[in-house]
């Protein structure tokens, strides 16, 4: 499942739009919930795709296209830190962008990222409640990335609104060859200055949950807004995936 994008049009982040899983750019084995295990990766390739940033002219109102422009530099930069650091997850196409969530009324932008996370659903995992386990991701993924995104110089601009992060896994390994796999989304909706609080080290994860619009999704079923707990959760900047070698000159925080 993922939040629709097309060539030259905005994000619908309110609803989403049935996708193929994505092509995973390194061959990756899956994440295990709850062992955490993955299985050897062959090394980076050297730069990521820039079709993961949706070009300034493809955003569809000035305001858009001046963050755009203003941070072309800065949203290359984060794709390539998640390329390199984060090598089991995946940036959509046009996944990284100033878009509009379709919620909120005028042209509101919000610096967003559409990851899909390759992992393999385990019966642990499965056996929480929905809420559970966006608790889960939300407190894995969703403050390491807004701590990548958001920038000094964007924090203090006036023209952007917010953040948006959307993950996306798989909920269920397909139960035959012509069976399509099922999917779980939540895209996660904070505003600029509950941002700057967070990552300023002034608001815990658990505010920043409390405070955050987070939209779910069953396969293609919307289950319209949710709520869910979050803890500070260091996975993302502790775990190695085994045999997997960065590329020369490239550092990880």
């Amino acid at each position: 499942m993922a939040l629709a994008v097309q060539s030259g049009r905005d994000m619908d982040t309110s609803r989403t739009a049935h996708r193929m899983a994505p092509m995973f750019r390194r061959g990756l084995a899956a994440v295990g919930f709850v062992t955490l295990a993955l299985a050897g990766s062959p090394a980076a390739a050297a730069a990521p795709s820039d079709a993961s940033v949706l070009p300034p002219e493809q955003h569809t109102s000035e305001k858009g296209r001046r963050l755009a422009t203003t941070y072309v530099s800065v949203l290359r930069d984060l794709s390539a830190n998640v390329y390199h650091c984060m090598p089991w997850v995946e940036v959509k196409r046009n996944g990284i962008g100033f878009y509009k969530p379709k919620h909120l009324p005028g042209d509101h932008r919000y610096l967003s990222i559409n990851l899909f996370i390759d992992q393999q659903p385990s019966p642990e995992f499965a056996g929480f409640k929905t809420e559970e386990r966006a608790s889960r991701m939300f407190s894995r993924y969703v403050g390491p990335m807004l701590k990548r995104m958001a920038r000094p110089t964007m924090l203090a601009d006036g023209g952007l609104d917010g953040f948006t992060v959307i993950l996306e896994w798989l909920k269920q390994v397909p139960v035959s060859a012509s069976a399509r796999p099922v999917h779980e989304t939540i895209a996660v909706f904070v505003e600029r200055p509950i941002v700057a609080d967070y990552v300023g080290g002034r608001l815990p994860a658990r505010e920043l949950a409390a405070r955050a619009r987070v939209l779910a999704w069953d396969g293609e079923t919307s289950l319209g807004p949710i709520r869910v707990n979050a803890w500070e959760d260091n996975f993302v900047s502790t775990y190695k995936v085994s045999n997997y070698q960065l590329a020369p000159g490239v550092s990880c925080p």
